[in-house]
């Protein structure tokens, strides 16, 4: 065989051992890659499967969440329903103007009777506020009437302002407040009587009380506040508190022919004779058809409950002991609804019974409780959490 064959098997053989060589690399590679692409795909199926469990927690808490809807949904449309089945109510206002000087107690007075449970200590000059008082819920037919006493208080250096309201607005009633002395003051002081005497002339009066204003006025109440500031008993302290203030008295007199005026002395402080105020504009101003069962409760409860008399209104050992004075005749009230009637109130028409009336905006006819809430979903809780 000669050379150059055997040179080519030679170059032949390395070649193909070379190629051999190559593959085996190559088939290692491979499979060292197929190892790794099996590895993977194995922990994709874990994955996949965790993703699975997930997905089902979350398709079951949207379907609580939907039973969830459906619940509250349904809730809803019952008391939807429910007050669709309720009588309407509609409001029937009636206006009480207040009036008076500075720092006489007009606010502390107001509230004492229209809103009972504030705190007296809290209380700041003000230059206008509006206090509301429901005063009964009087059923007829599919409709529930509440009436409600509206009192407007104007501070005492904006009677101007309370006066044009006088002018413009239907006022039912006036509550005009002047004092025995100062906010400090620890006797009666003659110089602020005499200070309110003339802001309340003759003059001012007929310009307040004009022909418009006696039209829808049915009272006019003057409370002489801080009766305190006086010594003797009450009825000592009341006849010494209107012969101070008689020039006013008899101002309003004047108008005794027109509309009703009460005189009434107390401590708006010490709550002396502010629980008439109540009844007696409801007796003047809220028709007798307005009146219901808890009204007339109430009114009874004030009227029968005592008021105990201020400090300085003990009887005195120096002053003996006198009968009250008569009120003038002026001032005797129009027997319109006289206290008699209602601590022994006639018999309501039967509209509807006792524990069918509405008061305090409350209906007797009951809400059915929601029924047990489905259990919130966990999930929502645990993406919150997270």
């Amino acid at each position: 065989m000669s050379p150059v064959v055997i040179i080519l098997i030679a170059l032949v053989a390395t070649c193909v051992a070379g190629v051999l060589v190559l593959i085996g690399v190559r088939a290692s590679k491979l499979a060292r890659e197929l190892e790794q692409a099996e590895r993977k795909i194995e922990s994709m199926h874990v994955e996949n499967g965790s993703l699975g469990g997930v997905l089902a927690a979350l398709n079951e808490e949207h379907t609580k969440a939907e039973s969830c809807l459906e619940y509250m949904d349904g809730y809803i449309n019952s008391l939807s329903a429910e007050l669709e089945r309720r009588p309407k109510i509609t409001r029937k206002t009636y206006r009480i103007l207040t009036l008076g000087v500075k720092a006489t107690g007009k606010t502390s007075l107001t509230l004492k009777w229209a809103n009972p449970l504030i705190d007296l200590g809290t209380l700041e000059g003000t230059k206008f506020e509006r206090y509301e008082r429901t005063v009964s819920h009087v059923p007829q037919k599919d409709v529930v009437i509440e009436h409600v006493f509206e009192v407007h208080d104007w501070g005492g250096e904006h009677i101007v302002e309370a006066v044009q309201q006088l002018i413009v607005d239907e006022i039912h009633g006036v509550l005009i407040v002047v004092d025995l002395g100062g906010k400090e003051a620890k006797q009666s002081e003659q110089s602020r009587i005499q200070e309110q005497l003339q802001e309340f002339q003759v003059q001012v009066l007929k310009f307040l009380f004009a022909p418009k204003t006696l039209t829808s006025c049915k009272t006019i109440v003057l409370f002489i506040n801080k009766s305190d500031l006086l010594a003797g008993t009450p009825a000592q302290v009341e006849e010494q508190a209107k012969k101070l203030y008689a020039p006013l008295l008899d101002n309003l007199n004047r108008f005794s022919t027109q509309v009703n005026v009460r005189v009434l002395v107390g401590s708006a402080s010490y709550g002396h004779s502010t629980h008439l105020l109540f009844s007696h504009f409801v007796e003047r101003i809220l028709p007798k058809s307005a009146y219901d069962v808890q009204l007339l409760q109430r009114m009874k409860s004030e009227i029968s409950e005592p008021r105990g008399p201020a400090p300085s209104e003990r009887p005195s050992p120096e002053v003996p002991p006198a009968a009250p004075a008569p009120e003038p005749a002026a001032f005797t009230e129009d027997p319109v609804i006289s206290v008699a009637e209602l601590v022994t109130p006639p018999p309501l028409p039967r509209a509807a019974s006792t524990s069918e009336r509405v008061a305090g905006l409350k209906s007797t006819t009951r809400i059915p409780g929601p029924p047990p809430m489905p259990p919130v979903p966990h999930g929502s809780e645990e993406r919150g959490e997270r």
